[in-house]
């Protein structure tokens, strides 16, 4: 059996808007713990409600008629039926991307047009280099400016009563 190189066993791609995107490289680990840190706070505070958390790598098939596939960092899905054994088919409830070199610029422009677009209720960009979160509330496709949060705020979502996420434990 021939062996894969190491890049082929972490393909990953999203598609958005007929266009395919490459997902490599992976992550670093500053990434992954922002994330981490970030899941861990969603799982604490959704533990016992109907709303699930779940961090990639997990897929989400946008309800359109593009074929929008992507992987955000963190999924929140509070209709269950949306909730299959690969991931979410529809339209999430809360997605959570965090900037990473190489995806920035489409998390920043390209993502928050079509989630925005899907019907996303709240979309949250989060900057390591800068230690700041970006959180959009959509409401019936229109644009809004983003709420700002630096390192040192804390986070409360229109979604969820007294979900507060302090971003100085993200950041740490």
């Amino acid at each position: 059996m021939e062996d894969k190189p190491l890049e082929l066993e972490y393909e990953r791609w999203e598609r958005i808007d007929s266009v395919i995107y490459d997902m490599t490289p992976p992550p670093s680990s500053q990434h992954q713990a922002i994330v981490g840190n970030l899941y861990g706070e969603f799982y604490t505070y959704l533990k016992g409600k109907r709303c699930k958390a779940f961090p990639a790598p997990f897929g989400v098939w946008l309800d359109d008629e593009n074929g929008n596939y992507v992987e955000p960092d963190i999924t929140v899905i509070c209709d269950q039926a949306k909730i299959h054994q690969k991931g979410c088919v529809g339209v999430p409830d809360l997605i959570v991307e965090v900037l990473s070199p190489s995806t920035a610029l489409k998390d920043k422009r390209i993502k928050l047009r079509r989630y925005r677009l899907s019907g996303v209720r709240e979309y949250w960009i989060v900057d390591p280099l800068n230690e700041i979160a970006d959180v959009y509330k959509f409401s019936e496709n229109v644009f809004v400016e983003p709420e700002v949060y630096g390192k040192a705020e804390i986070i409360r979502s229109r979604l969820f009563d007294n979900l507060a996420i302090d971003l100085r434990n993200i950041f740490a």
